[in-house]
């Protein structure tokens, strides 16, 4: 394999920043336990007694200074040894002093490409690339840190390689004839404008999570033994709603060609760059106390990001309109604008195909009413799955993007006649059924589903990979 370059290094500051919490550690160990030599040593210098105290302070900036000195080698043997390089073919990482480590990740499997700036980073303008992968648990790899402006220029080489469509191809062939991205508008249509920190704040406060945490906090003031109880209930209810804000501060989302940009984030900020079709399911959802101010939410399968851990957010829209929703149901999913006007309230059903029969409303006694499955074409491309009654929910997927299809028949389900189409998607916070179905109605839903069109496998050969 030819390889455009030698292998890159990263920035010399990483090996800091990634144990920066224990640095800080030692900082507040040394501070804590030099203290009272230094106020010893103050006074004595005011008196002109300060002999005695300056021995141990000199004693103790020796130390300091060779245990930096210490780090600073150490880390430098582990720094040399990490580095990154663009080939022909893939992205490639490689670490280790002892145990040598690469990891690669060919163009045609990256999913989506991720500029991270964790608190620590932003201090020092440096950031991190996390390129997803469609190869199971763990799969990303994370290059950096890097500055800023080079991170940048990184990611962008590896959308630019990993994604090549006739719309980057006709661009490629306009900038080549002198016109730039700016002069044809195509620098970044907006999607999602930026949320207002008022909104975040206030749905965040609207959330069952917080109702709950203010109710607990409330009535641990009532009972025996409230702080040592409040302790393990906050560690278990605070780091949820930092998590709901974090992933919704100043959120806003690009169409770029046929790449969504999306950039959050209030500790660590993060810029994710996903290919549309990348993206196999969506789903919008109207959480219970949101429905007196009219907001949804909508969250996206995109491949590779469900089986990783600190991975990007799956929520292309944390909270907005229904009309702001729908624009991005049509931007993303499947479905046009007439699609969506005629069959894609997610907050009513309104052409369903298959629903629940009144003999399931002991299954299902809630929202048998708002249950049903719609198809988009004579020969079904997309599927659309309409749920809840306080807590509306619609699902949409292209059929294409069903792995498998499972059809199954409860104890219960089996005495009344009825039986569940269940949707196999690829790992992801979306998933889909049709639950509750006559039995007939669900084998044939399962047979015209089993018709559907899929996607041509590809073969790719795998090239010669090098630690050199």
């Amino acid at each position: 394999m030819k390889t455009s370059e030698e292998f890159r290094r990263v920035h010399r500051a990483t090996p800091f920043l990634r144990i920066w919490t224990l640095l800080v550690a030692m900082i507040a160990a040394f501070a804590f336990n030099s203290g009272a030599s230094v106020f010893t040593f103050i006074w004595g210098a005011a008196t002109g007694e300060y002999g005695y105290a300056l021995i141990p302070i000199l004693l103790t900036l020796v130390g300091t200074v060779v245990v930096v000195a210490l780090i600073w080698g150490i880390t430098g043997i582990w720094w040399k040894a990490v580095g990154f390089r663009i080939t022909d073919e893939e992205v490639q990482l490689k670490r280790g002093v002892i145990s040598k480590d690469l990891r690669t990740a060919r163009f045609d499997r990256i999913q989506a490409v991720d500029l991270v700036e964790s608190f620590i980073a932003r201090v020092f303008r440096l950031a991190e690339v996390r390129v997803e992968t469609a190869g199971g648990s763990n799969s990303a790899i994370n290059i950096g840190f890097l500055r800023k402006s080079e991170a940048e220029a990184l990611k962008k080489e590896l959308i630019d390689a990993s994604h090549h469509s006739p719309r980057d191809a006709s661009r490629e062939a306009e900038e080549d004839a002198g016109v730039s991205d700016e002069v044809l508008g195509v620098s970044g249509e907006v999607l999602v404008p930026t949320i207002p920190i008022k909104r975040t704040l206030a749905s965040t406060a609207l959330t069952l999570t917080s109702i709950i945490t203010i109710i607990g906090v409330i009535l641990l003031f009532f009972i025996p033994f409230g702080v040592s109880v409040a302790v393990p209930f906050l560690a278990g209810m605070v780091p949820a709603l930092w998590r709901l804000i974090d992933r919704s501060w100043q959120f806003n989302a690009h169409l770029r060609g046929d790449i969504l940009d999306v950039s959050y984030g209030l500790a660590n900020r993060r810029k994710q760059s996903i290919p549309l079709e990348r993206i196999h399911a969506v789903h919008l959802e109207q959480p219970l106390l949101w429905r007196f101010v009219g907001w949804w939410t909508v969250t996206v399968t995109v491949v590779g990001y469900g089986a990783t851990t600190g991975g990007g957010t799956s929520k292309i829209l944390p909270v907005g309109s229904k009309e702001l929703a729908l624009k991005v149901l049509e931007a993303v999913g499947p479905l046009d604008s007439t699609d969506i006007a005629e069959s894609a309230d997610p907050a009513h059903i309104s052409r369903p195909q298959y629903t629940p029969p009144a003999s399931a409303r002991m299954l299902t006694p809630i929202d048998l009413t708002r249950q049903g499955v719609t198809l988009i074409g004579e020969q079904p491309h997309a599927v659309i799955v309409h749920e809840g009654r306080f807590i509306p929910r619609m699902s949409v997927i292209e059929t294409s993007h069903i792995q498998e299809l499972t059809l199954s028949h409860g104890p219960l389900q089996r005495l009344m006649g009825l039986s569940t189409v269940v949707f196999n998607l690829v790992q992801g916070p979306v998933s889909m059924s049709a639950s509750d179905l006559r039995a007939e109605d669900g084998k044939e839903l399962l047979d015209i589903l089993r018709r559907r069109q899929l996607p041509a496998l590809e073969s790719t050969p795998l090239g010669q990979i090098s630690l050199d």
